[in-house]
């Protein structure tokens, strides 16, 4: 749940300003403003036709006392003040003391619900971070949240630990308790999924100072999931078990900031071994985990279609369908409406094909991928599937460029591994690229209509780079099978394959014999079909 600061600002500064014992209101003074000006009105009046001066010091009097009693409440508003901002210290403490008296297992008071939700508003300013950690705000929550079965105030509190895991400071008291760490790590057993989202924001900011230059916090945190066995499945059951897109989007990002730095650990580890630490592989290749990465992955890549039936299927009966989009109107490019478009965050694809990257390439990997190595490729062919969707490959820019390197490298460590699925739509890939290099045109600043491209050998360095791993698959599969599926894939993108395999073959072995392979496959073919 994302919390609204400014709005908690304003309710703070309105509870500061109306505490009486703390603040008196301005307009206590004003009555005894009026009376001092009538009176001095009356007294005076004897005198005001031989002078007209008392009446001129009567107002700045006046005036001079009101500046006085404004300077006052301005001068006790900011000596209560946390830092520059206009949060109220006493405010904070006393609901840290409240929270500390809230009795084991019992329910969470609405007020007290309420009052630690503009704590948590709060925590995003560095100021009210630092009076919290001075005043053992992480130990506070800890317990808290052992002592209750309340998953709204542990929604609240691990929400407010993640505001304040923003700054170094935190991170470095939170890391110093490995309890505190293994408390965290079983919290995710819970499946709440408000409460599973801010933990999932906390492992991100922890992880995150380490890319700053905090290596010793990844080494702490590595030994914790080291020591917690189930940390890495219960990961897995989330990604696996949650129905929430915002969830798992979480989650696959918390994964992958957990998994770079700890595996960064374990890399300079093995050239210093300072510390003895439990093999990556071993924390983290686990089925559980893997398995849940592709699942959650394959349903964030589910096209529109898909999505309205989950949205159908979600309202109860009885319920009005509003808001759900008719599935006629799912494209309004016109000509394409009837075939379902995948519609995914840019950032879901490069967060799972990081992850990927890190766990194909570890050397215990290899001797299971055949275990994974189907579900990785069902997944490498969503990825290649919205990226021959408009718009999405063609301007070839650096993030397609990336997503294409990383899915060569994902299938150099899978050694190749042939499915049909991918190598049709990988064949897809290239063939946009290929046109779009014969029908390369210059950009014209004068063509209103133009737009300027990138250049014609970046686009010829990246088909080239999908030729080869097309040429590799085509050496890796089996020839009958081979036979078979080239039947079912369009002959006009296959013929333009045959062609760029002749024309590169001089030079390249590869390809030689992938092109000695794809016509052997070819002429069977034909043979068959006299």
């Amino acid at each position: 749940m994302t919390k609204d600061v400014d709005s908690a600002q304003i309710d703070n500064v309105g509870a500061v300003v109306n505490d009486e014992n703390k603040m008196p209101l301005r307009s206590e003074n004003k009555p005894n403003d009026g009376a001092a000006s009538e009176s001095n009105g009356t007294q005076n009046g004897e005198n005001k036709s031989e002078s007209n001066s008392p009446q001129p010091n009567g107002i700045q009097n006046n005036e001079d006392a009101a500046d006085a009693d404004e300077n006052e409440l301005l001068k006790r508003m900011r000596g209560d003040a946390v830092g520059e901002t206009m949060y109220s210290k006493k405010f904070i403490l006393q609901t840290l003391m409240r929270l500390s008296q809230q009795p084991a297992q019992t329910a969470l008071g609405l007020e007290l619900e309420d009052d630690l939700c503009k704590v948590w508003d709060m925590s995003v300013s560095p100021e009210v971070v630092a009076l919290l950690l001075e005043n053992d705000a992480i130990e506070l929550i800890m317990f808290a949240i052992s002592s209750s079965e309340d998953v709204r105030l542990y929604e609240i509190l691990i929400g407010l630990l993640g505001n304040m895991c923003a700054q170094v400071e935190c991170v470095e008291q939170l890391t110093a308790h490995a309890d505190w760490i293994e408390m965290l790590l079983k919290l995710s057993t819970c499946m709440d999924t408000c409460m599973l989202l801010q933990l999932m924001r906390v492992y991100q900011y922890v992880m995150a100072h380490v890319v700053s230059g905090k290596e010793q916090l990844a080494i702490d945190w590595y030994i914790c999931f080291a020591a917690f066995d189930s940390s890495a499945k219960n990961l897995g059951f989330i990604l696996q078990q949650s129905v929430s897109d915002e969830l798992l989007i979480a989650a696959l990002k918390a994964i992958n900031a957990v998994l770079a730095s700890c595996a960064l650990v374990e890399e300079e580890n093995a050239q210093t071994p300072d510390i003895k630490l439990k093999p990556f592989s071993e924390v983290f290749l686990v089925p559980e985990l893997c398995d849940g990465v592709n699942n959650a992955f394959v349903r964030l890549m589910r096209d529109d279609l898909a999505k309205l039936t989950d949205e159908v299927d979600s309202v109860s009966a009885g319920q009005a369908t509003a808001g759900v989009d008719d599935p006629d109107d799912a494209d309004e490019d016109g000509d394409e409406s009837s075939t379902p478009k995948i519609n995914c965050e840019i950032e879901v694809i490069q967060t799972y094909l990081n992850i990927c990257t890190i766990l194909v390439q570890l050397p215990e990997a290899q001797l299971s991928m055949d275990l994974y190595a189907s579900s990785i490729m069902f997944c490498l062919t969503r990825i290649l599937q919205f990226l021959q969707q408009p718009m999405q490959l063609l301007p070839l820019g650096e993030r397609q460029e990336e997503y294409l390197e990383d899915l060569a490298h994902i299938c150099s460590c899978l050694k190749y591994f042939y499915d049909k699925a991918a190598f049709a739509h990988l064949l897809g890939v290239w063939s946009i690229l290929r046109r779009h290099i014969e029908d390369y045109a210059e950009y014209d600043e004068n063509d209103f209509d133009a737009y300027e491209d990138e250049p014609r050998s970046q686009y010829e360095e990246n088909a080239f780079k999908l030729l080869r791993l097309l040429g590799h698959m085509l050496v890796r599969a089996d020839v009958p099978v081979l036979t078979k599926d080239i039947q079912e894939i369009d002959a006009i993108k296959v013929e333009m394959l045959r062609a760029a395999l002749q024309a590169e073959q001089v030079e390249d072995v590869l390809l030689q014999r992938a092109h000695q392979r794809l016509s052997a496959v070819l002429n069977d073919v034909a043979g068959q079909a006299k």
